[in-house]
């Protein structure tokens, strides 16, 4: 990957926080954020869809929607460990064979990827540093929904991203993350032709579901 940012991912996300989240989601489901996602998607129906989850980490959102009737998902993710969980806790429900799975910056990616009706980007833009060609790639390749989960623009979340940053930095991993202004992401995703359906928040994060 030429992409600094995921170069970072891929050594960030690993090992034991990686295996930590998988057990949380078998013991307890999606988190919260993720579970209003999939819930929102469902309602709009997902019986024989294909999806595309951008970003996935442990591939909850693709499990949920499988599990729901959808027809395939496709996740691609720039750190190889997340892949690898994926694929084991497919195996072990039971779609792994309507399951594939791309290594990689999705920018980079995207031009090789097949258009899904549903699109989803779970706690990833706040994770890219150029959410302009990460917002405009991902919404290209939604034929219906589109769905996201990303920080509230507020001073709780710069400052927090801000104190992450000095960490990340610390230790010397290029990877970093972001707080991008609500209203431009909004108004991009619009301008590529959707409209809100849906809309929560919690103190940090907010869940948005867009359809064509």
């Amino acid at each position: 990957m030429g992409c600094r940012q995921c170069e970072g991912a891929e050594s960030f996300f690993s090992g034991f926080w990686v295996k930590r989240e998988l057990r949380s989601y078998q013991r307890s489901g999606p988190r919260k954020t993720t579970r209003w996602l999939i819930d929102a998607i469902k309602a709009r129906g997902v019986e024989g869809a294909t999806l595309l989850d951008i970003g996935g980490g442990v591939g909850a959102i693709q499990h949920e929607l499988l599990e729901s009737g959808a027809g395939r998902a496709t996740g691609a993710d720039a750190a190889s460990a997340y892949l690898e969980l994926v694929e084991q806790e497919a195996e072990r429900r039971g779609h792994r064979d309507r399951m594939t799975q791309r290594h990689g910056d999705f920018v980079e990616l995207a031009d090789d990827l097949a258009p899904a009706d549903i699109v989803t980007l779970d706690r990833v833009i706040c994770c890219y540093h150029d959410f302009e060609s990460l917002v405009d790639r991902s919404t290209a390749k939604a034929r219906r929904l589109y769905g996201l989960v990303y920080p509230r623009y507020t001073w709780l979340t710069r400052a927090g991203n801000r104190f992450l940053n000095v960490f990340l930095w610390l230790i010397r991993n290029p990877f970093r993350v972001f707080t991008h202004p609500t209203h431009a992401v909004d108004a991009m995703i619009r301008d590529s032709g959707f409209q809100r359906i849906y809309h929560a928040n919690t103190l940090t994060w907010q869940v948005v579901l867009y359809e064509r």
